[in-house]
Formats: C-alpha cells, structure tokens, sequence
C-alpha cells in the first residue's frame, strides 16, 4: 500500500500559492517538546509553516507551568514526543512530572487553546514506565483536537490501541522527505575509500541511534551466518548506553566484514555512509514511523525492512525487500536475496527516491496548517 501525498487532507480553502494560505491575523502555533536544533524533522516543518505566515515557536523544558506557553498567546499547541512527560529515574518523580504535564494542558485546553498531537510513536520505545506512558498517550488522544498520523497503518493503530472520540479528528500527513537537506556531493568510489571499503562488496548499512528495539544485535547475528567474502554490514551511529556499544564490539569481534563506528554521526557525514552502502537495513521489532527510512530514500537507496508500521506504506517491493518479522530465518532469506539481486539496487533506490519526492515540505506544511485551521473552526 502505497502513501498518495495528494489525498490524505483536502484543504478547506483553495490555495494557489503560499501567500493565499496566509491567516489574516497570523496563527501562532508553540511547538513541545523542542528539539529544533538537533531534528531534522521539526527544522524543516517550521521552515515550511513560517512560510505559510505561521508564527512557530518551541518550549524544550515543557509546559508544566502554563503561563511558559499563555505568555506567548499561541492558537495552537502542537505536541510531538510524549515519553519525555513520563521520563524520570524514578516511578514518583515520573508520576509527578506526568501529573504536572496533565494539569498543564487542562489549564490551556480551558483557557481556548487548540491541541494537536503528531504520533510519532504509540509508545516509548525504552518501555521506562509503560503504566505512565499509556496513561500520558491516552489522555492525550482524549484531549486533542486533532491528531495527525503518518500514514493510514498509524491511524488503524492509534484507533485499535486507544479509545478515540472521533475518528475524523485523525489526520494522515506523509512524514517530509530529507532530498537535499544534508550534504550528498560525495562518490561512492570516495566514500567507500574514506571507510577502507572495497569497490567490489556488497555493502549494507545500519544508521543512527542503536537502542534495542531496533534490532541491531539480532542483525550481526544473522550477518554472521552468511560467509560471504563480498559483502560487508556497517553499522554507523550511538549507541543508548555504553553496554550496547560494549556488547557490538564483543559480538563482531572476529568478524572483519562487520565494521561498528559507534557514535554520534555528523550531518556532513552522514553521505560518506549512504553513498557507501547499497542497501539500507532496518531490522527493526517495532515501530509506528520511520524518519530513516525517509532518509534512506532520500539518497536513493534500495531498503531491506519487516512488514510493519508506516514502512510497509512507504516501501514496496520495487525499491525495498520486504520481510515477516515474526517469520524464523526470513531476515538471512532476504539478505540473501538482495545479493543475488545485486544488479538491481541502483535502480531499486532510484524508484524510492522519486517516490519520496512527492512528500515535499511545502506541500507537508500546507497540510499541517489546514489541519489548525480544521481545529480553529467552530
């Protein structure tokens, strides 16, 4: 099943350019939690919405006092990730911080603010305090005016794991594209010299956090089994905690066609690892939505992931190999079946990368600001 950009939020307004979607008197939207600086994926919406004439602002610390977001008037609240509202070293300070954040947003929903929530994810990942965080996403859900999702498969989940008041209050809004937002001038001759790789292998790649939901762990284990002198799996990015990085290092030790370059991966860098590789793995247990699967796209890059979440909306089997997760010896099968079908990844990540182009950040922005618009109307 395929995303179709063009169907998912029809505007109430027929608009022709940026300067007709303008609110007459601008519309304020504060953006919690706040990672401007270091997510891409809020960067570029707020770009996109001030141009619209939105006025988007951030708070990092939270709305547990109120007054942090009355002060700056806004018509909108827009909530992003919500395991932070949950998060502490302990279940008491977590309840309290949860408590905080609850009699927060009450306070804003009385004083007329509207409340969006984008669902990135039905849960914490880390399962910290599972109790507390579905207690969090439920209230949440009961309390928005709109909810938007990444696509139709995150709509049927939010509808079948949480009791919903109405289903028109759900949103589907493709996640943006990154083409062109990090450096890709890099060959792969170039990249490949720059991480000591053969031009003849056949390379996979792992990018970005490596926290255990991901997979990574069972990913080498698989790896390990194929004995193949061609090809190659890197797995580039940080680490959760120090014990995961400690355990890579054990597993792989031995095994020079495994390469591990723990640790944060600069934007510049990250073409050096894209452009090296020839498909992109994601061998995640579970996930609602997936920015790197966007990414992988974005370079043009033939994908290996499980059937599940938004990736089975955005992939397909023209530019991705597509697996059942819960299948026994089905991720090694379809390893194996992307190396027979070497000659087909170039044209397999081109396919994605025209399909990712329809999700334009314009086009995404537009869509995000109907939806306030939606929640304005009596």
């Amino acid at each position: 099943m395929r995303l179709n950009l063009s169907t998912q939020v029809e505007p109430s307004v027929e608009t022709d350019n940026a300067e007709s979607s303008k609110h007459p008197s601008p519309l304020k939207v504060v953006t919690v939690p706040y990672y401007l600086n270091e997510n891409p994926y809020q960067k570029q919406l707020h770009v996109h919405l001030s141009d619209l004439g939105i006025q988007v602002s951030g708070l990092e610390g939270g709305i547990y006092m109120p007054a942090e977001v009355e002060h700056i008037n806004p018509n909108i609240l827009h909530l992003h990730w919500l395991q932070v509202f949950s998060r502490s070293p302990n279940f008491i300070r977590s309840f309290l911080r949860l408590l905080k954040f609850m009699a927060g947003l009450l306070v804003l929903k009385w004083s007329g603010v509207k409340i969006v929530w984008t669902a990135h994810n039905l849960k914490d990942h880390e399962n910290t305090n599972p109790v507390l965080d579905q207690l969090c996403r439920s209230f949440v859900i009961q309390l928005s005016d709109a909810i938007i999702a990444h696509g139709e498969v995150a709509k049927q989940e939010i509808l079948n794991n949480f009791r919903v008041s109405r289903e028109n209050k759900i949103f589907v809004i493709p996640h943006g594209n990154y083409v062109g937002y990090y450096p890709n001038e890099i060959t792969q001759a170039k990249a490949r010299k720059q991480l000591e790789i053969n031009d003849s292998k056949i390379v996979f790649l792992f990018l970005g956090m490596i926290r255990p939901y991901k997979g990574v762990n069972e990913l080498i284990d698989i790896f390990k089994q194929l004995h193949q002198d061609d090809v190659e799996l890197i797995i580039a990015g940080k680490p959760l905690n120090p014990n995961i990085e400690t355990e890579i290092n054990q597993k792989i030790q031995g095994h020079a066609n495994i390469k591990f370059k723990p640790g944060f991966v600069p934007n510049e860098e990250i073409q050096v690892y894209m452009n090296a590789c020839d498909v992109v793995v994601f061998p995640y247990r579970n996930l609602l939505t997936s920015g790197a699967a966007i990414l992988a796209m974005s370079f043009g890059k033939a994908c290996l992931a499980p059937k599940i979440g938004c990736l089975k909306e955005v992939l397909d089997d023209s530019g991705a190999f597509l697996y059942d997760p819960d299948a026994p010896n089905l991720l090694l099968q379809t390893i194996n079946q992307a190396i027979e079908q070497r000659a087909d990844l170039g044209t397999m990540g081109e396919y994605n990368r025209q399909v990712v182009e329809q999700w334009s950040w314009d086009r995404i922005a537009q869509m995000t600001g109907e939806v306030y618009q939606k929640c304005l109307e009596p």
